[in-house]
């Protein structure tokens, strides 16, 4: 999947800068909140005992990097084909054992295990340009996600994998320098803030989580 990704990236990257090309490549990335919470447990600091509070949702990602190509059929619609990946969580875990001279476990690492929520989705999306430096978008979603634990949270209950049903996207971006909606054929290079809202949800073991979430990022079109 991520040789897929990789392949399709670059020949988006081609296509975009290639001599009157409608297309654009994409890059972003942002934050989400949302969604119903996927464990709740903690991992403590095998070093002075103390406990830390883990609590990963089904729509939070504290990074998501996402990519793709948009193609534009006129100045003010475009339709964008993306993928990304988001994670959150800890996995600052590692096997070893304390080492009296520097006071610290192998790797550096002191907490007795780690958990985390990791998503790759698809997105196919349509733009319509309500001003020179202002989209909309509305589009379809296809997410799956992974709950994996380490160390004392390796068999932690809910770990594996889970499937998402069809969701859907509202996205609003704002513009800054050169405008998508402009007549050139090959616009010079732009980035903006955009707002995202998410509808979906995951499925693990017969269980249904609400996964809907708000997000908020930076992209930028070459």
């Amino acid at each position: 999947m991520k040789k897929l990704i990789t392949t399709a990236g670059l020949l988006a990257c081609m296509a975009a800068h290639a001599d009157d090309s409608a297309w654009r490549a994409f890059l972003g990335v942002g934050v989400t909140f949302g969604g119903d919470s996927l464990a709740k447990t903690q991992v403590t600091d095998r070093l002075t005992g103390q406990t830390t509070a883990i609590n990963l949702s089904a729509g939070g990602v504290l990074g998501s990097f996402s990519g793709g190509a948009e193609y534009r059929f006129t100045p003010w619609v475009a339709l964008r084909a993306s993928a990304s990946l988001g994670r959150q969580g800890t996995s600052q875990y590692e096997a070893g054992t304390y080492d009296p001279a520097t006071q610290r476990y192998q790797g550096g690492h002191s907490y007795d295990g780690g958990l985390s929520f990791t998503t790759l989705s698809s997105e196919v999306t349509g733009f319509l340009s309500i001003t020179p430096a202002l989209r909309i978008g509305v589009g379809a979603r296809q997410s799956v996600g992974e709950l994996a634990g380490t160390g004392t949270l390796a068999s932690l209950a809910g770990t594996g994998g889970y499937s998402a049903k069809p969701g859907s996207v509202l996205e609003l971006q704002y513009l800054f320098g050169t405008s998508m909606a402009t007549t050139e054929r090959s616009p010079k290079q732009s980035w903006g803030l955009n707002l995202r809202a998410v509808q979906e949800s995951f499925t693990h073991e017969g269980s249904l989580f609400n996964a809907d979430h708000v997000g908020v990022g930076l992209i930028g079109f070459f």
